[in-house]
């Protein structure tokens, strides 16, 4: 066992019963799937704003124009 679960397993013994609830709740959505509902909506905006750029794109396209402006002088 790692040291981390054995951190994590002796801050757990001292937990209230609700509070370990919480945590199970916790640790099972870590390792759940993605729920099918999710994987529809993903697939349904994917490429849905493709036409816009992006920050690092605009970043990008006004380094290029002050390039080009540096250049020309």
């Amino acid at each position: 066992m790692s040291m981390a679960v054995q951190s994590i397993l002796s801050v757990a013994h001292e937990l209230t019963p609700q509070q370990r609830r919480e945590l199970a709740v916790a640790l099972a959505l870590i390792d759940a799937e993605p729920s099918a509902n999710r994987q529809e909506f993903v697939q349904s905006i994917r490429g849905k704003y493709r036409h816009l750029a992006s920050s690092s794109e605009a970043f990008l396209l006004r380094k290029a124009e002050e390039t080009a402006l540096e250049s020309c002088h």
